[in-house]
């Protein structure tokens, strides 16, 4: 067994931590809910190293992942619902990690990146927003 102490990237590779979001969490923007469930990787990640060929990126910047570009879609046999077969998609997540130290990190290409936060404040999140809907005698 190999116990990495320090490592550096290779070429347009780097890495970032692996925070996670440690309870579920949604939020309401208009009309659309974004919903964040405990365990999941955050989208926004602090770089740990970078290779040698990585621009415009360098340790210690905040930058945002796009953890979809891990997503595996896998389908469960689906039913049969109004005369219409429909597959249950299963959505997973496949990120390249590495362990250093005893903590996992992720191990990213640059072109993974969306963008570096070059300024940026820590808030608690937003509390759920209720929606109120008017009684139903209303509703035509």
């Amino acid at each position: 067994m190999l116990k990495i102490k320090k490592i550096k990237p290779m070429f347009t590779h780097l890495i970032t931590t692996m925070d996670k979001y440690e309870e579920d969490i949604t939020t309401t923007s208009g009309l659309i809910d974004t919903k964040r469930q405990k365990g999941t990787v955050k989208e926004y990640q602090k770089v740990i190293a970078v290779g040698s060929l990585v621009k415009d990126i360098k340790v210690g910047d905040m930058v945002l992942i796009n953890p979809k570009n891990y997503r595996q879609l896998k389908h469960e046999k689906g039913s049969m619902k109004d005369g219409v077969i429909t597959d249950n998609p299963v959505v997973g997540y496949n990120i390249p990690t590495v362990e250093i130290n005893g903590e996992q990190f992720m191990y990213l290409d640059d072109r993974d990146i969306e963008y570096v936060i070059e300024d940026f404040e820590e808030v608690e999140d937003p509390k759920p927003s209720t929606i109120i809907m008017p009684p139903k005698d209303i509703i035509v």
